[in-house]
C-alpha cells in the first residue's frame, strides 16, 4: 500500500548550532540546518536573523556589516548554512532565528538560540623601579 501524505513545516527538523562561546574581537561562525524528508527535492531558502527586541527582528548579513553567510550546503537530506561573525562583538549577543523557506511548498518552519559572547580579561603588567614602594590596600 501505498501512502501519500501532504508535506508540512512539521516534517523539517530545523536546528540553530553555537559551536562554542565566543569571545569578543574572534571571528565566530554557527551554522543554521535543516534536516528534510528523504526525498524531498526542493532545496530549502534560509533566512538567518536576530532579535534586537521583542517586536524589531532583523536579517544579520543584511543589518551586520560583520557578518557574512556561506551558500547553501547539503549533505543528502541535510542542508546548512554558516553565518560567520568577524569581529564578534558584545552586541551580538542576543537571540538568532534560523527560519526555513520551501518556496512553492509553501512551508515554513523555523528554530531559535542565544548567543552569548564573553569578554577577554584585560592583560596588565607592572614595571617596578628598584626604590618603588608597593603599597597594599
Amino acid at each position: 500500500t501505498l501512502s501519500v501524505a501532504d508535506f508540512t513545516a512539521d516534517n523539517v527538523m530545523i536546528n540553530i548550532d553555537f559551536p562554542s562561546i565566543p569571545t569578543a574581537g574572534d571571528e565566530f561562525t554557527f551554522t543554521c540546518t535543516a534536516t528534510v524528508p528523504e526525498r524531498l527535492v526542493p532545496s530549502p531558502g534560509f533566512i538567518i536573523s536576530y532579535n534586537t527586541d521583542i517586536f524589531n527582528i532583523r536579517e544579520v548579513v543584511v543589518d551586520n556589516p560583520n557578518a557574512t553567510n556561506s551558500s547553501v550546503m547539503r549533505n543528502g537530506n541535510v542542508f546548512s548554512r554558516d553565518i560567520s561573525l568577524n569581529p564578534v562583538k558584545t552586541s551580538d549577543a542576543t537571540q538568532y532565528f534560523c527560519e526555513v523557506e520551501f518556496g512553492d511548498l509553501g512551508a515554513d518552519n523555523d528554530n531559535s538560540g542565544t548567543l552569548s559572547v564573553t569578554i577577554s580579561s584585560p592583560i596588565m603588567s607592572l614595571v617596578l623601579s628598584p626604590n618603588d614602594t608597593i603599597y597594599e590596600m
